[in-house]
């Protein structure tokens, strides 16, 4: 319908929903594409109606606002067998919001109700329902990511030893993965190699994992291994092995465009840890063009250290620009990485201030930035 009244082609129509060509095709043919679909039918059998209308056209605001909380609260639907910390889709869309909090405001103002949200869990351990026990995990894995934006390294890895132990109750790789992903992240950010090491090994052991998912864990055993003194070139060839998986061509939804333009940055992240800056920067600044203005919080840290990694390979001119961006971005953020970032970037320009665009960045630069952010929530 909708190639007819805007007469696209099926490459025309997959270019602007962000799909592959072969998807639109699967679509059309009944072949794929339609979990929508069926949950428009499953919704119609409880008395509710899915309407698709374009935004251009106006509606009754009242009828319209009716239509709009209802389709925001399907995931909520209460059950009177369980309480919704037993319900894995509950959990599932909690983990989603969780993210999606973290990577638009930051780390800091999510803390408290991420933590509210593991004291509700743990009971998971002693399910017999797997589908439970993964999503209880995925839960705690995404807020041991906020605690660690926040600065909260401790009880991160606290919350990633239970999100570990959901995973492995569970049995499955991928959810187990993920747990051993974010624990090897937290021990760098403790400064513990042994352990980042540890957990990253036991991560690339598994099998059954997704092709983006596995690229990670090399990501995470690569940036491991840099703490360790004489592992420098084990580490480079790592992350050489996920640069080469990112320079394969591929599609996929909004979601996967950030998870990929992440990997990216944090392959430019590790590279400058090794010392490789004009590498990273390369890499960093394909991070940034990717995610654009969007996800503020990953877009900011990126942006940063780009910013560090240009002054180190002596571009200030190229810092001084970017820095300017960066004015802008720190204010939407509450995010203790950010800040730590941006007082890196402030520290690595000093010796610059005698050009005059890094001197008057700076200042831009330092007027939007408080060390510590608010802990408020």
């Amino acid at each position: 319908m909708i190639m007819r009244k805007r007469g696209y082609t099926q490459h025309q129509l997959a270019r602007e929903l962000g799909k592959g060509q072969g998807w639109v095709s699967d679509v059309i043919n009944g072949k794929g594409g339609l979990e929508f679909a069926k949950v428009i039918n499953t919704l119609t059998r409880v008395g509710l109606e899915v309407v698709i209308r374009p935004i251009r056209e106006k509606a009754d605001p009242v009828k319209r606002r009716e239509f709009v909380a209802a389709a925001a609260s399907v995931m909520f639907v209460p059950s009177p067998k369980t309480g919704p910390y037993e319900d894995p889709a509950y959990l599932r869309e909690l983990t989603r919001r969780v993210a999606a909090d973290r990577y638009q405001n930051g780390g800091a103002p999510g803390a408290v109700p991420a933590m509210r949200h593991i004291r509700q869990i743990r009971s998971a351990v002693g399910s017999r329902d797997k589908q439970l026990q993964m999503a209880a995990s995925g839960l705690a894995v995404e807020a041991v990511w906020t605690l660690s934006d926040a600065g909260q390294y401790d009880a991160g890895q606290k919350v990633g030893e239970l999100g570990l132990v959901l995973a492995r109750t569970s049995g499955d790789a991928d959810t187990q993965s993920r747990a051993l992903s974010v624990l090897a992240r937290i021990q760098h950010h403790r400064g513990d190699a042994g352990l980042a090491v540890k957990y990253a090994q036991q991560a690339t052991k598994l099998h059954d994992v997704p092709a983006q998912q596995q690229a990670w864990l090399k990501l995470r055993h690569g940036w491991s291994l840099t703490m360790v003194n004489g592992h420098e070139g084990e580490a480079r060839h790592v992350l050489d092995h996920v640069g080469n998986f990112l320079g394969e061509p591929r599609g996929g939804d909004p979601q996967a465009a950030r998870d990929t333009a992440d990997l990216m940055g944090s392959v430019g992240s590790a590279l400058y840890d090794l010392g490789e800056y004009r590498e990273a920067q390369v890499w960093l600044d394909e991070a940034v063009q990717s995610l654009g203005g969007s996800w503020p919080r990953l877009h900011g840290v990126f942006l940063a250290q780009q910013i560090s990694a240009s002054l180190r390979a002596s571009q200030p001119e190229f810092a001084a620009d970017r820095m300017l961006t960066l004015a802008r971005v720190v204010p939407l953020v509450n995010s203790v990485r950010l800040n730590k970032e941006v007082k890196g970037v402030l520290a690595a320009s000093g010796p610059w201030c005698t050009v005059p665009e890094v001197r008057a960045a700076r200042d831009q630069l330092r007027a939007v930035w408080t060390e510590t952010p608010s802990k408020k929530t």
